[in-house]
């Protein structure tokens, strides 16, 4: 399938000198029409409150609203997406091993949470066929409120070819790789993969989304790499002007769009 777009926008309220809001807005009047609202820091109540805010927000200006980390809040408010974490690639019925890399340590709280949502679904009008690698990632997936499956995207954070090969098994719609490049904002993930990683990992078959240091002059040679777009949190959040930052990347962009 194809990505929302080739311009993943990545919220990071911490790196912004003004409200997430207003920084949004400022992206989306930059052209971008993908937003992944990643911030989990925040309270259940205050981050749905603010997901609806943005989600009305994204929705006026034509875009589309993933939610990170939360399948529950992204089928609650009728979002566009989810974006899940590698760790609940374990849950899907596949020895790690066949996948030629690391296996990834599955928190007990995870499936506790997928029997939870399970219980629960029913009362939110989205099956967590929708919502969760396991099940989300199949054709038998219920329609989504009259908009259809296509209408709801799962991604995966991968950080490895593995997390990738185990993502695109498990019928995910696209992933994020990450890092490609050295970034202060994810730390912790491993050693930059490079182009050539992110060649490896687009050969795979799943649409990969760059992620990490990408700057406005890498925006082409990942493109040329394979990626099916790039994904952006400090090069644009941490910009002054949000907006004009946001344009350099669309700009970037446009000769392989």
């Amino acid at each position: 399938m194809l990505i929302p777009s080739p311009l993943l926008v990545v919220t990071d309220r911490h790196g912004s000198a003004r409200p997430l809001v207003e920084t949004v807005r400022a992206v989306l009047d930059g052209g971008a029409r993908w937003i992944w609202f990643r911030d989990k820091d925040l309270e259940p109540a205050t981050r749905r409150d603010l997901a609806l805010e943005l989600l009305a927000l994204v929705r006026t200006a034509g875009g589309r609203l993933t939610i990170g980390g939360d399948a529950v809040l992204a089928a609650e408010i009728d979002a566009d997406g989810v974006q899940l974490g590698a760790a609940y690639l374990e849950l899907v019925p596949k020895s790690a091993d066949a996948f030629g890399d690391r296996a990834v340590d599955l928190e007990p709280s995870l499936r506790g949470e997928v029997e939870a949502i399970q219980g629960q679904r029913t009362g939110v009008g989205v099956s967590a066929l929708d919502c969760f690698a396991t099940l989300a990632m199949t054709d038998e997936a219920p329609r989504r409120k009259g908009r259809g499956r296509e209408a709801f995207v799962v991604g995966v954070s991968a950080h490895s070819l593995g997390d990738v090969r185990r993502a695109r098994e498990a019928g995910a719609d696209y992933a994020t790789l990450s890092p490609i490049f050295t970034t202060a904002s994810k730390p912790g993930y491993g050693p930059a993969l490079g182009l050539d990683g992110l060649h490896e990992a687009a050969a795979i078959g799943l649409p990969v989304v760059a992620l990490g240091g990408i700057a406005p002059e890498h925006a082409v040679a990942c493109r040329e790499a394979g990626a099916a777009g790039i994904a952006v949190m400090g090069g644009i959040m941490r910009a002054a002007d949000p907006a004009a930052a946001t344009r350099r990347y669309l700009q970037a962009l446009h000769p392989l769009t």
